[in-house]
């Protein structure tokens, strides 16, 4: 009996080993790398809307999310990308996704060792044309000058 014990200690170790790594197996990615996949699917969609824009702003917090958490984290990979992101946005002609990737960039980082970033976040800006009206959103009416009535002379 004292053979069947120590032939079966071996073997649940080597099932709890795999186990545990099985588990580690399925932990998910760096937040960097579901951003980037984020990012490529956005891009390759190449709509300015819906689903895959989600994901990539989602998996941009959550990236961000953690890089802050990370005490003296320097955070440049993740604003550089956000800088990256409005500029292929802007090529793909999705003027709206590149404007908030700017404004982003220019409020979540808001250190002098950004300013380069932000000053290009910036310049990138102004060349974006006039953002959309909200939905639902009206004009402002255009006011003409007043219109004099003369009282009549009939009074």
């Amino acid at each position: 009996m004292s053979g069947t014990k120590a032939s079966v200690i071996p073997a649940a170790a080597a099932t709890a080993c795999l186990l545990a790594l099985a588990g580690c197996a399925q932990v998910s990615q760096a937040p960097d790398s579901d951003y980037r996949q984020a990012l490529e699917k956005a891009i390759t969609v190449g709509k300015c809307d819906g689903d895959s824009v989600r994901d990539l702003w989602s998996a941009y917090d959550r990236w961000y999310a953690v890089a802050s958490s990370i005490a003296g984290h320097p955070k440049t990979d993740e604003a550089v990308a956000l800088l990256r992101q409005g500029d292929q946005f802007r090529i793909l002609g999705c003027p709206e996704v590149a404007r908030a990737s700017y404004r982003t960039l220019i409020r979540r980082f808001p250190e002098d060792g950004f300013t380069p970033l932000r000053e290009a976040a910036r310049a990138s800006l102004q060349t974006l044309p006039p953002p959309l009206p909200a939905p639902g959103a009206t004009s402002a009416p255009v006011q003409s000058a007043p219109t004099l009535v003369r009282p009549s002379a009939e009074i």
